[in-house]
């Protein structure tokens, strides 16, 4: 079964929610290691791969979509994430040139 990016936002609410019922002593190194996890599923190369599968079943599986509207929607994918790359990128500087004194 494919997995979207609506049933990875879903997985991280219900991990949340049972993150927060984690309250006794004995529960804390579950509660840690949920938290890594949800940390992968947050993550921009995690993202990015739903991003992929979504395309890669919506977009190019589509017998029903035109070889322009499947290139429209490559460069549409490909511009996300260049976007997302260099406001990174720009946010690493940024703080990297913060730390210098």
């Amino acid at each position: 079964m494919p997995v979207k990016k609506k049933d990875t936002d879903r997985a991280l609410a219900l991990l949340e929610e049972y993150c927060k019922q984690l309250k006794k002593p004995e529960e804390q190194q579950l509660k840690k290691a949920i938290k890594k996890v949800m940390g992968i599923f947050k993550s921009s190369l995690f993202q990015a791969l739903i991003d992929i599968q979504e395309f890669y079943e919506v977009t190019l599986l589509n017998s029903q979509k035109s070889c322009e509207q499947k290139t429209e929607e490559a460069n549409q994918v490909a511009e996300k994430w260049e976007k997302t790359k260099s406001s990174a990128t720009g946010h690493a500087s940024l703080q990297k040139n913060q730390e210098v004194p």
